[in-house]
């Protein structure tokens, strides 16, 4: 990760006190160094974090620079120094989940519209939008996972995902949820698709199971030919499968950047990011009512490494009908925090917008990609049901 000296700005002569003690927070485990903290999106100084109500003792006018860490830790508010009722001398409580586990949020302080802190607001649209090209549904976080709209619109659980890394993958229940695959203090602005200058791209993630021994590590920035990417990279030549990337809305080139690239060098690896939760057997599901089903992207799945055109017939562009057996990453399908489509499905898929469910339940949602559904049944009619409520379908397990 490239890194960049970063001057503290709000610290006059008369807190070299504070100084020190800000400089010991920032070197503490899981909260970045000062120089890999203004190389972040919140650290930016230019588009950073920047709260209209944070001050800083002997800076022009007491406002703190965009992208001082004061935006966030009031280090200089004698009741929080003092005191420190939030915790981490966070501006606000860092709620976790409890009953209302979508709305009781730090990040909600600046990721939503109204009450937002951030100068100017935050936007944060969907993947569908940002990378497929699609219409606008959300557009900020707090909406993703508060969804609203749509016939059946779903989200990811915080409170789960809070209970399960705490227990499998090393976090404590004070952690805020949103840390399971985020870290604040490194997470950069990945729209639009930016290269990382380290031979990957600009990445707001982290995996999982790096909280404890890579904290600061980004997953998908490094170098295509010799990281997380190596998995798509010999998808080919170790089981005669190959990534396409899906179309971007309105066009013929490519998602997620739009543009020329398809084999997957500008995207991070979500398929290896998404199953450090979802590629086992205990993650909690609330909404269901029981543990998630394990995905496995192995050979006996038709959208991993066993996909293959022949099974489900034809394939509609940028998928050849030819020899060439495809797989699938996990976002050319799902949205990360919320959609208005039910089991975080996207909104736009290979350039086509679909509702799921909708007239033809996931009928439409099928057809962006396959073009002669054989062997169901057709004419296709509003009971056809590719899902048959997750019994046929998942994530390519036909039985």
């Amino acid at each position: 990760m490239k890194t960049r000296k970063y001057t503290i700005p709000c610290l006059g002569p008369r807190n070299l006190m504070l100084a020190a003690m800000l400089l010991g927070v920032l070197s503490c485990a899981n909260v970045a160094f000062a120089e890999i903290y203004g190389d972040s999106a919140h650290g930016d100084a230019t588009g950073g974090v920047n709260r209209a109500t944070a001050t800083c003792d002997n800076w022009p006018g007491g406002q703190c620079v965009t992208g001082s860490c004061a935006h966030c830790h009031d280090t200089f508010d004698p009741a929080i120094c003092g005191a420190d009722p939030n915790g981490l001398m966070l501006f606000a409580p860092n709620d976790n989940p409890t009953l209302d586990p979508q709305t009781d949020n730090f990040c909600y302080e600046c990721h939503k519209e109204t009450g937002c802190v951030q100068t100017n607001g935050t936007t944060n649209y969907t993947y569908s939008k940002n990378f497929g090209g699609g219409s606008e549904t959300f557009t900020t976080i707090y909406e993703a996972f508060n969804p609203t709209s749509g016939a059946s619109p779903s989200s990811h659980s915080l409170s789960d995902i809070q209970d399960y890394v705490a227990g499998a993958v090393g976090f404590s229940m004070d952690m805020n949820p949103c840390m399971a695959c985020h870290n604040q203090h490194t997470a950069q602005r990945n729209f639009p698709v930016t290269a990382s200058g380290l031979g990957g791209v600009k990445t707001a993630i982290r995996r999982p199971i790096d909280n404890e021994s890579l904290p600061y590590n980004l997953w998908g920035d490094e170098n295509y030919a010799t990281s997380g990417h190596e998995l798509i990279k010999k998808l080919f030549d170790q089981y005669g499968i190959t990534y396409q990337a899906p179309y971007y809305a309105g066009g013929f080139d490519f998602e997620p950047a739009n543009d020329g690239i398809s084999n997957g060098s500008n995207l991070p690896n979500f398929i290896t990011f998404c199953n450090d939760c979802h590629g086992n057997t205990t993650v909690p599901s609330t909404e269901r009512g029981r543990y998630l089903t394990k995905i496995d992207w192995g050979t006996a799945t038709e959208h991993g490494l066993g996909h293959g055109n022949a099974f489900m017939g034809d394939t509609a562009a940028p998928y050849g009908n030819d020899s060439t057996n495809y797989v699938l990453c996990c976002t050319d399908c799902h949205e990360a925090h919320g959609s208005e489509n039910e089991w975080l499905l996207r909104t736009t898929v290979n350039g086509t917008e679909v509702s799921v469910p909708g007239p033809n339940q996931w009928m439409d949602f099928c057809l962006a990609c396959h073009t002669n559904l054989q062997p169901h049944t057709t004419p296709w009619d509003t009971s056809a049901d590719c899902s048959n409520n997750g019994v046929c379908h998942i994530h390519g397990s036909f039985f």
